[in-house]
């Protein structure tokens, strides 16, 4: 592996991603303003169904962009030994972590929305508003095409110039942070399917809120029945991904206290409380109950909010772009 080389086809591929997705990030913050207007003014909602397709296509063109972009870093990144040169592996970095999350849950809801029509299209201005806010976030704080992976390509980097000193005193412990990220984090099949579990239950519990939203200011019992069914959809893949988030864990944090990370509190949180909400509607038809069973709902949803926000304020395993070790080796971790 030539240093120089692969810092120059890194160079390369991100200049020519921000040349082909800054267009997409300027139509996609574009297309999250007209979402909101054609929400929130009744007389234009009739074009709604249609902007929301629009922006739905774009999102997918988009990730095929991020596609393309992660392929070829795939082929460009690799670790190689200091001491003997010898590629060790390369890294297989996830279309999920860092400045990607948002628009990968923007995508989810969008598609999600489109199968929602179908059965609830009164639903879809209240999803709009939902998907605009994730798209402004995706366009003006994660920026996925004109700023991509900066903790990965921060590190990456660093891992570079000290490959190029020459310096074995330097060079090895960069090597092992960046072996060690590759196979406990990026490259582990962990990461591969627990994340992408839990942005697809995300994704239907935002319109499962939006449902229950609807339920309680019009008090039509049809929406509390498709409130429920998008959260039985979206808590199966929460269960599953968070169990497969515990084995992982104690992998790639051994030695670390883990269990008191904020991320990981709040999200058990989340989860007694959507399993309490699921459980509270077998008493549905006691007299008052729906309140509660309403209330629950939206407070799941809150806490769910703020799941995905401790990744960013509250310090922890889970913390964005915070260096932690695992073991003797210092992973980054940028994890949804």
């Amino acid at each position: 592996m030539d240093p120089l080389t692969t810092r120059t086809d890194l160079s390369t591929l991100i200049d020519t991603l921000a040349v082909v997705g800054r267009p997409i990030e300027a139509l996609l913050f574009v297309a999250a303003v007209w979402l909101l207007i054609l929400a929130l003014i009744p007389k234009l909602r009739r074009w709604l169904p249609l902007m929301m397709g629009a922006t739905t296509v774009l999102l997918v063109a988009g990730e095929g962009v991020l596609v393309w972009f992660h392929w070829r870093l795939y082929d460009i990144a690799v670790v190689a030994s200091p001491e003997t040169g010898v590629i060790t592996g390369r890294l297989a970095v996830p279309l999920w972590v860092e400045s990607e999350k948002l628009f990968v849950w923007a995508l989810i809801v969008g598609v999600m929305a489109l199968f929602m029509r179908r059965h609830r299209d009164e639903l879809l201005p209240g999803t709009a508003v939902i998907l605009a806010l994730l798209l402004a976030g995706s366009t003006l704080w994660g920026h996925p095409f004109t700023m991509p992976l900066p903790s990965f390509l921060g590190q990456y980097e660093g891992y570079l110039q000290a490959t190029m000193t020459s310096n074995l005193a330097i060079s090895f412990p960069a090597y092992q942070g960046m072996e060690g990220a590759r196979q406990y984090y990026y490259n582990t099949w962990f990461m591969w399917v627990h994340p992408p579990l839990l942005f697809i239950s995300y994704g239907a519990f935002v319109i499962s809120f939006i449902a229950t939203m609807q339920m309680v200011r019009t008090r039509f019992s049809a929406y509390e029945t498709t409130a429920y069914r998008w959260a039985r959809l979206g808590f199966l893949p929460l269960t599953v991904g968070m169990l497969l988030g515990f084995p992982w864990a104690i992998l790639a944090w051994q030695g670390e206290s883990w269990w008191w990370s904020g991320k990981v509190n709040m999200s058990i949180m989340m989860w007694f409380l959507y399993t309490a909400y699921l459980h509270g509607r077998l008493y549905l038809r006691k007299r008052g109950m729906w309140r509660w069973v309403a209330g629950l709902a939206i407070l799941s949803f809150v806490v769910l909010i703020l799941t995905y926000l401790t990744t960013y304020v509250v310090p922890g395993a889970h913390s964005y772009a915070l260096v932690v070790p695992a073991g003797e080796v210092g992973l980054w971790i940028a994890m949804g």
